[in-house]
């Protein structure tokens, strides 16, 4: 962000600049006319001016916005156009180079038009528009993750109800505007219009699957579209944003906090942040509780994430569990020669929620004790790990069974320290029968203890490295054939 931040100064001060804009900017645009012809093909102008809220800095891009794009904008993920998500297309294809422009990888493409520029796009089987019918208009952020592939199904379950589905995606570096289809709403200023928009499309019902990336006034915005349009909202919980603007209730010491007391998250997020921008910690529960009190209904995908904020509400919390543990197959018993090591994998990225400090501690300690075992992490991680421990980095969701195949573990560790919500990682490793170890904490080990399958160990474990490498071991003696 740093080098972002000094290319801004060099691209909209000099470039863009009144002394010497003049000069430069014809001179790149002529140096740069073969790329920039390519990328005006899916670039839209007044889109792209809107994600600027300084009227300054607007009116020295607005002086060559695509020039703005090509050099510096895609740099610090701009939207070149309302349809085309960069986030959203930077996880999809992992195979771009990174040093090129997203928006010119795809235009670049054989058929373009076959790879999804946003995640709407991206599901197949969506339904096609029913004319006559009542539509939900659904609010989602753009980090992608569980919750975007949760709310792919609960929107599977909404088409089947005979609703149309309208998808309000986010802009990362505009947190006001949203994107319906092809259309761009800004809900602090045009709430009106799309008030408008929701009658013409017969909007039935609200729905908001999460407000992290928006500003507060969020809360008031769905409130004041509910009752522009007449309709009810929905609040689908994946984690504890409600009552924690750090979203997983861990601790900046990296420690699970289980609803600390408001006086407790000020000092806590004054310290070391939070996934929100200028807010009162000690009004933020209040508030975004009263939001989920006048919801409709508030949806949880998993028991234990229901009975923890259970305590909270007044009414009932719904739980729509976003697949079945019924029909999997059994539980594969490794078998391991005396002298073979413990193949042991961790799905998804790492952080200190999930687990990357639990992870860094069992490495080192397995290494200072010469123990038989290899860790790998299919996924990125937060923070640097030993070098004994291999990272693949990001991945796919439909590369995860093959990268299974190729690493072959005998058990797959999660090792998260706060209560995950559902984890499709979990029922990744099921359906292909690993033997899985999670600690005593949210709907991973609450989905084994169902399943009497697994193992589940202490939450103390997760700061005794040694233990646990322990417990790990043991389980390997268990698995030897003599």
């Amino acid at each position: 962000m740093a080098v972002a931040r000094v290319g801004a100064v060099l691209i909209e001060g000099m470039v863009l600049g009144k002394m010497l804009g003049g000069v430069l900017w014809p001179a790149m645009v002529h140096v740069l006319a073969p790329r920039l012809a390519v990328l005006e093909r899916g670039f839209d102008r007044e889109f792209y001016l809107r994600q600027f809220s300084d009227p300054r800095q607007r009116q020295r891009v607005a002086r060559a916005p695509l020039l703005h794009y090509a050099l510096l904008g895609w740099r610090t993920q701009r939207a070149p156009a309302p349809a085309f998500d960069p986030a959203f297309y930077q996880r999809r294809n992992l195979d771009r180079p990174s040093g090129m422009d997203p928006l010119f990888h795809h235009l670049g493409n054989i058929d373009p038009g076959k790879s999804p520029r946003n995640e709407v796009e991206a599901r197949a089987d969506r339904v096609p528009w029913r004319e006559g019918a009542g539509a939900v208009l659904v609010f989602h952020h753009g980090r992608g993750g569980g919750s975007s592939h949760f709310l792919d199904l609960y929107e599977r379950t909404l088409e089947a109800d005979g609703y149309n589905v309208l998808r309000a995606r986010t802009v990362l570096r505009a947190p006001t505007l949203t994107v319906v289809n092809d259309r761009t709403f800004d809900l602090a200023t045009g709430l009106a219009q799309l008030v408008q928009f929701g009658r013409r499309e017969k909007v039935a019902k609200l729905v908001v699957n999460h407000i992290i990336d928006r500003p507060a006034d969020m809360m008031g915005w769905v409130l004041d579209l509910a009752k522009g349009l007449g309709v009810p909202y929905e609040v689908i919980l994946h984690d504890y944003f409600m009552v924690c603007p750090r979203v997983d209730l861990i601790t900046g010491h990296g420690a699970f906090c289980d609803v600390a007391p408001p006086e407790t998250c000020l000092s806590c997020v004054t310290g070391y942040g939070a996934e929100a921008q200028e807010f009162d910690p000690l009004s933020w529960r209040n508030e975004h509780l009263a939001f989920l009190a006048g919801a409709s209904r508030v949806i949880a995908p998993s028991d234990d994430l229901a009975s923890r904020m259970q305590r909270f509400l007044a009414k009932p919390i719904t739980v729509w569990a976003p697949g079945s543990d019924a029909e999997f197959p059994p539980e594969r018993i490794p078998r391991l020669a005396p002298e073979e090591r413990l193949r042991i994998v961790t799905l998804g990225a790492l952080n200190v929620a999930k687990g990357v400090r639990v992870v860094a501690g069992l490495a080192e300690t397995a290494n200072k004790a010469a123990a038989p075992l290899d860790i790998s992490v299919l996924g990125p991680v937060s923070e640097a790990l030993p070098g004994s421990v291999a990272v693949s980095g990001p991945y796919r969701s439909e590369d995860l069974e093959r990268l299974l195949f190729q690493a072959s573990p005998h058990v797959v560790l999660l090792p998260a320290i706060w209560p995950e919500t559902w984890s499709f990682v979990l029922t990744s490793a099921l359906e292909l029968g690993l033997p899985v170890v999670v600690f005593d904490i949210g709907a991973p080990a609450a989905r084994l203890r169902r399943l009497g399958r697994g193992h589940i160990l202490p939450t103390e474990l997760s700061t005794q490295p040694e233990q646990l490498l322990a417990a790990l071991l043991q389980l390997r003696e268990a698995w030897i054939v003599r």
